[in-house]
């Protein structure tokens, strides 16, 4: 290859050597702005949660359960933190509103968190959701199974109707034909009589 060819690939050529790698700095950005926004949202978190601190003393307390069902959840979806987590917040949200509407203090957030009842009432609501969760599957099997025999029921009727307006022959398969409706030339020959004579007859 002579020098000019040499000159016009390489001016041909993009900068850079084509494409962009897979784990070039494309990638390490999408993971620093990702990175970021966790950081981000960590910092929101910790400056909300020292603006209401005597909230969080209550909500950390009450929300116990929801962070035992999502250590115990071994499903990537997490279904029971899920479903203890809403149930356990509405069981912590009077507690909470009674925290914002009386007194915003620690004093009064210790009276809520000391009172027995709080906790039966938190713990309790943690309970159902745990009854939803073990619950729920068995209910939606049943009234999927009540749903198909609605359907066979159905099925069943449509196929008496048919049987009832163009006979019992709609119901015969094909493979129970009886054997007198085979062609001659496929029965078998009777014993002493050759294939050809049967043929010819």
């Amino acid at each position: 290859m002579s020098d000019k060819a040499k000159t016009k690939a390489k001016a041909k050529a993009p900068p850079g050597g084509g494409g962009r790698r897979p784990g070039g700095p494309g990638g390490k950005n999408k993971q620093q702005s990702r990175g970021g926004w966790k950081l981000l949202m960590l910092v929101v978190v910790l400056g909300l949660g020292l603006a209401v601190l005597p909230t969080m003393v209550v909500a950390a307390v009450g929300m116990m359960p929801t962070l035992v069902a999502y250590i115990v959840d071994g499903r990537r979806e997490k279904y029971a933190a899920f479903s203890v987590g809403c149930m356990n917040f509405c069981g912590v949200l009077p507690f909470m509103l009674q925290l914002w509407t009386q007194e915003h203090s620690f004093a009064m957030a210790w009276r809520i968190v000391g009172d027995p009842v709080s906790w039966m009432v938190m713990y309790a609501a943690a309970s159902v959701g745990w009854i939803i969760y073990y619950a729920a599957p068995h209910v939606v099997a049943a009234y999927l199974r009540f749903q198909l025999d609605r359907r066979i029921q159905k099925l069943r009727e449509y196929q008496k109707d048919l049987v009832s307006e163009w006979g019992d022959s709609i119901t015969r398969s094909a493979s129970a034909e009886p054997a007198g409706d085979k062609p001659a030339a496929l029965a078998k020959p009777e014993e002493g009589e050759p294939e050809g004579e049967q043929a010819k007859s």
